[in-house]
């Protein structure tokens, strides 16, 4: 796998305000660390739409350069937001040749501590889901992140839904919620299920 679509999922694992971050920052030493990510796929019954719930927490060395990227992600209109969302899923799709649209896609930032910042968003998206009759295949290529020790990602399916096979194993599985937690390289999952 190359190195260009490993860091296209993680872009696309973590949130389009990071990717402002990157933008801003790239020139020199980054002034964050990221302390806290969680992103949840939810995925429903009557829809091959996923809901992608995404929590980010970040710890900034100076309050200066934290008071710099809420700027920068406060002159991001929603419709740039959303403009940048879908351009980073088109260069995925490029590369992992899995066309994937995004329907929706909304963030918030907030401040926490006296360095800290957290971006939450919520983004929907289609494409990563094949439908065979009453089976169903998860899937995004062969594209992988790596998860820090305090990352997770979970893909939620719906109680009445027949999980078939999962690949890789997840860490923890809670009835139809399957968890990824690091520290570990994830390969984004490919998932087999039943509908009812």
């Amino acid at each position: 796998m190359s190195k260009y679509n490993k860091l296209l999922w993680i872009v696309v694992a973590a949130l389009a305000g990071v990717m402002v971050f990157q933008f801003f920052f790239m020139k020199r030493k980054t002034p964050y660390h990221q302390t806290y990510y969680r992103s949840e796929y939810v995925f429903s019954n009557g829809s091959t739409a996923v809901t992608i719930r995404s929590v980010a927490k970040f710890s900034f060395d100076k309050v200066s350069d934290m008071k710099k990227a809420i700027d920068q992600f406060e002159k991001m209109t929603k419709s740039d937001k959303l403009k940048a969302y879908k351009e980073m899923f088109k260069n995925l799709s490029k590369n992992t040749k899995v066309n994937v649209e995004v329907l929706d896609y909304k963030s918030t930032m907030t401040t926490f501590g006296s360095t800290g910042l957290k971006i939450d968003e919520t983004g929907v998206i289609a494409g990563i889901i094949k439908k065979d009759g009453k089976k169903m295949s998860v899937g995004m290529g062969n594209v992988e992140m790596k998860l820090d020790g305090n990352s997770e990602v979970i893909f939620s399916f719906p109680k009445n839904v027949e999980i078939i096979s999962v690949s890789p194993t997840p860490t923890l599985k809670k009835k139809n919620d399957l968890i990824w937690k690091g520290p570990m390289n994830l390969k984004f999952p490919e998932v087999e299920y039943a509908k009812p």
